[in-house]
């Protein structure tokens, strides 16, 4: 090897070395997509989250790389799908327009179903996804039987009993379960994040 090309590539070696280390020691990493999740998570006017929700950490450390993108981009459309669904409790708790409610609640929650479906999905993923998607399924059925309820003048605490919103609230804990499963080195901020997007998105 001639002495410029050894000098060249020890110094390239010396700097992916210096990155290396750098990238280890203060977390440095270059994320490959773009994150969909918003800055400001605000809940909808007038709302408060059920539970004690922050926003997704957007390091999340302790998930794979290859996960990161899954990650940022489900639980950015699980946030938007949790909030349409606190409007749409609320109107069900008012005293009129349960359909119209009912109408702005199904348009929103199915495009972030739409696209949550759509999402390319690691290995091992597969199962988490299909059961966050079951839960929106079964709270748009229980929703669009309770609006039905409601205009027929069955009271809030009888609408609540709607079996489809129990069965919501199992496929989220089982998704919380997958979750919890395949990422027990993550950090508790990422942990608490996730787990209380679930519980947001939970009826109960």
């Amino acid at each position: 090897m001639k002495a410029r090309s050894r000098v060249a590539f020890f110094s390239f070696a010396n700097s992916l070395a210096l990155a290396l280390i750098l990238g280890t020691t203060y977390g440095v990493s270059a994320q490959s997509y773009q994150s969909w999740y918003p800055r400001d998570i605000t809940p909808p006017s007038g709302q408060q989250y059920p539970c004690a929700l922050t926003a997704l950490p957007a390091d999340l450390t302790g998930i794979p790389a290859g996960d990161r993108q899954f990650i940022n981009h489900v639980y950015s459309l699980i946030l938007k799908a949790l909030h349409a669904k606190m409007v749409m409790l609320s109107a069900l708790n008012g005293s009129s327009g349960f359909a119209n409610a009912y109408s702005v609640y199904y348009a929103a929650i199915a495009a972030q179903r739409a696209k949550i479906v759509a999402e390319p999905t690691p290995r091992g993923l597969e199962s988490f996804k299909a059961q966050v998607v079951s839960a929106i399924d079964n709270q748009a059925m229980f929703f669009n039987k309770a609006q039905t309820m409601r205009q027929q003048g069955k009271s809030f605490q009888e609408v609540m009993q709607v079996p489809e919103g129990k069965t919501a609230s199992q496929m989220l804990m089982a998704a919380w379960g997958e979750m919890a499963k395949r990422y027990p080195s993550w950090s508790p901020q990422v942990k608490d994040s996730i787990y209380h997007h679930l519980c947001a998105l939970d009826l109960f």
